[in-house]
């Protein structure tokens, strides 16, 4: 027997998955019909397809209508510039990694204070700002509410959280974050001009202080190791994010933190070619290691090294994570062996 209702789950991945009951227009005129995803077609057990499409990205016009609505509250924030701010917007997220398992996937609007930026020491401005950075960040946070308040009247506009004005319903179709902050300008960002090596100071309006954070440079890292593994990388990681959800079990891995883990699983063993289902039994026995070995386990940082991922991560969310993809890989290996395949077996989806 299953550890898994495959079924149930087959049907909360494609809910999940898909927005409108997964209808779409065929064209102007003509009627709607179902959207059926590649790994919905395959001729293999549930268990295989709930795997495959867990580690497929979410279809592409989902991820678009997300950034449609970043787009729209982007148009009413730029009402700022009339008020006097000079500001810049960047998205930051899971969506804008490609990691994002939900079609309704929020996402995140920096909206940057380009009045003044902070430097890495020990960089040293050469006009040092008069202002006061904190002060002007919460005047443009409170700017942003108020214009949002306007420009939204049926939204739930949620004005409690500490780092962003948390914006959903009336006619927005997904959850917007915006997130005051200004431009922190890293010393490989002086070196280099990239601007994923540029980061960001983050508003704690409640504590009335500032949170250095590295967003595009974290999307970079992800992008290369997704690259240099094939594009399996992120494939794990969306199915790791696709069992916490599903699990009838609260697992407390964050989805940053199952990306910085999955970042340190080496590159050979994800190269897999055409055989995905051995990336189980591969990740599998990484998170052991992982778990096992308590000196690996405390020197692994995430991809920025801006701090180790067991500082907040815990041992016991770790294990929840690997009884969840045990119990899937033992399931897997069960279905093989019944039509005589092994974890081996090539599957194009």
């Amino acid at each position: 027997m299953a550890n898994f209702d495959y079924s149930k789950r087959l049907d909360s991945l494609k809910k999940r998955r898909q927005e409108d009951g997964g209808l779409i227009q065929k064209s102007q005129y003509d009627t709607y019909e179902m959207l059926k995803e590649s790994y919905e077609e395959l001729k293999e057990s549930a268990t295989i397809k709930y795997v495959i499409g867990a580690m497929n990205p979410v279809d592409l016009k989902y991820t678009n209508n997300t950034i449609k609505e970043g787009e729209r509250i982007k148009n009413q924030l730029s009402k700022l510039e009339d008020n006097g701010f000079n500001v810049e917007f960047r998205y930051q997220g899971s969506v804008t990694n490609n990691t994002h398992i939900r079609a309704h996937s929020d996402i995140d609007v920096l909206t940057l204070h380009a009045g003044f930026h902070s430097l890495e020491s020990p960089q040293k401005p050469s006009y040092p700002y008069a202002g006061d950075p904190v002060k002007d960040l919460c005047e443009l946070r409170e700017e942003c509410y108020s214009i949002l308040s306007s420009a939204f009247p049926t939204a739930d506009i949620d004005n409690s959280g500490a780092k962003s004005i948390g914006l959903q319903g009336g006619s927005l179709r997904r959850k917007v974050d915006v997130v005051p902050s200004n431009w922190y300008n890293t010393n490989l960002y002086a070196q280099t001009g990239a601007e994923y090596h540029r980061g960001v100071m983050v508003l704690d309006y409640h504590n009335k202080k500032r949170l250095t954070n590295t967003p595009f440079y974290h999307n970079k890292l992800l992008d290369d190791k997704d690259l240099y593994t094939a594009a399996n990388y992120k494939k794990m990681v969306r199915l790791l994010k696709t069992l916490k959800a599903d699990s009838d079990v609260k697992i407390n891995l964050s989805s940053y933190d199952i990306a910085a883990l999955m970042y340190h699983q080496d590159n050979a063993s994800y190269l897999v070619g055409q055989s995905p289902l051995l990336l189980i039994t591969q990740s599998l026995s990484f998170l052991k290691n992982v778990y096992d070995n308590s000196e690996y386990r405390e020197g692994l940082l995430v991809p920025d090294k801006s701090r180790a991922i067991f500082e907040r991560a815990t041992l016991h969310d770790l294990k929840l994570m690997i009884l969840e993809l045990d119990n899937v890989a033992q399931d897997i290996r069960n279905d093989l062996s019944v039509s005589g395949n092994t974890i081996y077996k090539e599957i194009i989806a």
